[in-house]
């Protein structure tokens, strides 16, 4: 009986780490690592949903874009946001590519990341793009 006991116990074990490891799998995809990068180093000025109402933001001198309206022609511009986000092209409050605001931080992994998830808050095409 005690034997019994040991083998379902150690069944129960195994199904609670497999399903585990299957939520885990689901919670760690590009997309979502790049929501925590967001949430961890862009929402203090971009906002927790991206449209521009951190809490730095009203402090800043010009009004930030509304980070869910970047798509062009109801296509995500990737390169342009991976261009802006990476410090490839001149952001006066990102900064120079030579020293971009979090260029020390973000690897090439952590901006397509980024991107991806960028993409995926993405509202409606609007014509009238933020960016």
């Amino acid at each position: 009986m005690k034997i019994a006991r040991l083998f379902m116990l150690v069944g129960f074990v195994i199904v609670l780490y497999a399903g585990a490891q299957v939520f885990a799998q689901k919670e760690d995809t590009p997309v979502m690592r790049g929501k925590k990068l967001f949430a961890n180093y862009c929402a203090s000025c971009h906002g927790a949903d991206g449209k521009g109402n951190g809490p730095v933001a009203p402090s800043l001198k010009k009004p930030l874009p509304d980070l869910t309206k970047i798509q062009k022609g109801g296509k995500f511009p990737t390169d342009e946001v991976r261009k802006k986000v990476s410090g490839d092209v001149l952001s006066p409050v990102h900064g120079k590519k030579d020293m971009p605001v979090w260029g020390m931080i973000f690897s090439q992994t952590d901006i397509t990341n980024l991107v991806k998830y960028l993409e995926s808050i993405q509202r409606p095409y609007d014509p009238q793009p933020a960016m």
